[in-house]
């Protein structure tokens, strides 16, 4: 599948993650929500991002944390992967490696992946676009909150 192409489903958004997990060196950053991270963690991206983590990349990422995804969580913190949470209701899912080659994708009214649901989602290898990308995932990383300090709250509460 070449870069600049429209992806359409969710099978092939996780093989073009696989890929940037593949070619990328220094640095992921990732903006996914719950569901996505859940489908994308039983393609061994999980395994992936550890390599990466130990070959001395940097992996950060946001996605909302809750009851439902906190072991999943506490397994992505416990191989190094730097984990945020955000409330907001983040339709856009962003993937970004070294700057260079990303797939975002922006659709409206998912409240839950699956393999079978149909997306809209672009791959590229233009680092301008990749910088655009960054802009929009750190501006929600600068208000999104440290994965553990979410974790304690959700203890706090009981879960």
């Amino acid at each position: 599948m070449p870069s600049g192409t429209i992806v359409t489903s969710v099978e092939d958004v996780v093989a073009v993650v696989s890929g940037i997990f593949e070619s990328s060196q220094r640095e992921i950053v990732l903006l996914t929500p719950p569901s996505l991270l859940s489908i994308a963690g039983t393609y061994h991206t999980v395994e992936r991002a550890k390599q990466f983590i130990q070959n001395g990349g940097v992996l950060r990422g946001i996605t909302t944390i809750s009851p439902a995804n906190v072991e999943e969580v506490r397994m992505r913190l416990d191989i190094g992967v730097d984990l945020r949470h955000s409330d907001q209701p983040h339709e856009l899912y962003v993937f970004v490696g070294d700057r260079q080659r990303s797939i975002s994708g922006i659709n409206i009214g998912i409240d839950e992946y699956t393999l079978a649901t149909p997306v809209t989602a672009f791959w590229s290898e233009s680092p301008a676009y990749a910088e655009y990308l960054l802009v929009s995932f750190e501006n929600a990383w600068a208000e999104a909150v440290p994965a553990e300090e979410r974790i304690q709250e959700l203890l706090s509460d009981g879960v």
